[in-house]
């Protein structure tokens, strides 16, 4: 039960970054080559593949200094995930900036970061994909469009997408989080429900294990009992008759322990109720055979 009581970090394995990077490769690759010879559109393509290169082999790196199954730490997970962000940047400022309808795709580091990661964490992968798209609002290669019927959107219409882009991340994030804290805490839940049951039938098992236990002790100290009573008058006035009185009476508490085990209450039965004098006798009463003085005071 005590590792439920502080919550395991968030973390991600690394082969779940490199996979869905490899993805985001292919993606802008095949992107870039519809755009560039099925659109016919005029895009530094060598640029873009030169950024998706890097990308690739920066993964490629991950790949041979990690191991696949490897759970990253939030901080390293997050300063990954701020490469994606940087990375897809670097690709929208060559092509258009926010005017590029792949703009969005801001959200999904920043939404792994949200299902995976600490809430710190999402803060500031967030503001800095907000703060991405921010500078590529002022800061990007024009869109290519035909050289006829250039393209010119106006600027309300830019600080629509801008505040789109803000207000996406911001509530898909929050919500991504609230859905995955809901999931953690009834998988919580249902740990330690596992952990009662485990108790609770262990519990049950030593039960068992007592009423077995009284049942086969019950006639070696019925024989005890019966020897050191004959013994007891037999030595009659002798100096050892307290032993043998001493053992029997020992015997016959043994008995009544293994009686109570036996006897245990049901579930739900009421405790039985003792006086707070009578709990300190049981205590000490075992030890007044064995010559120690003890004397019981209870406040007047």
């Amino acid at each position: 039960m005590t590792a439920l009581q502080h919550h395991p970090r968030r973390s991600v394995r690394l082969d779940t970054l490199v996979r869905l990077r490899w993805l985001a490769i292919f993606g802008q690759i095949a992107a870039l080559l519809v755009v560039t010879d099925g659109l016919d559109f005029q895009l530094p393509f060598w640029r873009c593949m030169a950024v998706i290169g890097i990308y690739a082999v920066f993964n490629i790196s991950l790949r041979l200094r990690f191991r696949g199954n490897e759970r990253l730490a939030p901080e390293l997970a997050a300063w990954f995930l701020a490469v994606d962000i940087a990375e897809l940047a670097v690709l929208l400022f060559l092509t258009g900036g926010l005017e590029n309808p792949f703009a969005f795709l801001f959200l999904g580091p920043v939404l792994i970061s949200a299902t995976a990661l600490p809430p710190r964490m999402t803060l500031v992968l967030g503001a800095f994909a907000v703060t991405c798209a921010t500078l590529l609002v002022f800061a990007h290669y024009p869109l290519p469009w035909s050289s006829d019927d250039p393209l010119e959107l106006p600027s309300i219409y830019m600080l629509g997408v801008w505040l789109s882009i803000l207000l996406a991340i911001g509530y898909i994030s929050i919500y991504a989080w609230q859905i995955t804290e809901e999931a953690r805490q009834l998988a919580d839940a249902l740990v330690a429900t596992e952990l009662v049951l485990a108790r609770e039938q262990h519990l049950s098992q030593l039960d068992g294990l007592a009423a077995a236990a009284a049942h086969e002790l019950g006639t070696p100290l019925s024989t005890i009992s019966l020897v050191s009573k004959e013994l007891e008058l037999a030595l009659g006035t002798s100096e050892h008759a307290g032993d043998a009185r001493i053992l029997r009476e020992q015997a016959q508490r043994c008995r009544e322990i293994l009686g109570k085990l036996t006897a245990l209450p049901a579930p739900g039965e009421p405790f039985e109720l003792m006086k707070l004098s009578a709990l300190i006798e049981e205590v000490v009463s075992p030890h007044r055979n064995f010559g120690i003085a003890i004397e019981v005071k209870r406040p007047t």
